[in-house]
């Protein structure tokens, strides 16, 4: 071998070390999760489920591509499919979305003001489900976590004294947080 291919294959070996240390150290630097329970701050969730259950919300999403909510008075979103609004009658019916609308100026400004009480939110979301109990108080919520991996869904659900569910091994597993409080993860592909 010439000299020269030598010495380019040592440059070579050097810089991926080089490559391989630096990403081995800005990894052991990155927080790493002390406790064994996901989402154990899933509590620090209740008063922003509080605060939009004052609001009467059934459903907010907050995606880029997606903004929707439903509250006592009316059904808004930015497009009227049944992947925005999760509600069943956009996919089943040719006549529409059920009661959703686009949103217009009032809907937009309704939105902001809804989304600005997910400020106390400990995780990110991207849509809320809210259920009510026949006295009007909160009974249920999931939260939809916004996870890095497209074919991963983490869910919060809010059910004070439920039953945990079975899993599905390798599709669908739950973890219990507290007497309260769970989480979901779905392997969605």
């Amino acid at each position: 071998m010439p000299v020269r291919r030598v010495a380019a294959m040592r440059v070579l070996l050097f810089v991926y070390i080089g490559i391989a240390t630096v990403g081995a150290i800005a990894f052991r630097s990155l927080p790493q999760q002390d406790s064994t329970i996901p989402y154990e701050n899933a509590g620090k969730s209740l008063p922003v489920l509080e605060a939009l259950t004052h609001e009467h919300v059934t459903f907010l999403r907050i995606q880029d591509w997606c903004r929707a909510y439903s509250d006592n008075q009316e059904q808004r979103a930015t497009e009227l499919t049944s992947t925005c609004t999760l509600a069943k009658a956009c996919s089943t019916s040719t006549a529409g979305c059920g009661s959703y609308k686009l949103f217009d100026n009032a809907s937009e400004t309704r939105f902001a003001e809804l989304r600005s009480k997910l400020k106390g939110l400990p995780y990110d979301v991207h849509w809320i489900k809210i259920e009510y109990g026949p006295d009007g108080a909160l009974r249920t919520a999931e939260l939809a976590i916004n996870t890095a991996d497209q074919f991963r869904r983490d869910a919060l659900i809010y059910n004070p004294g439920y039953v945990l569910p079975e899993d599905i091994p390798g599709e669908v597993v739950n973890h219990r947080i507290d007497s309260d409080w769970y989480y979901r993860w779905e392997d969605w592909n």
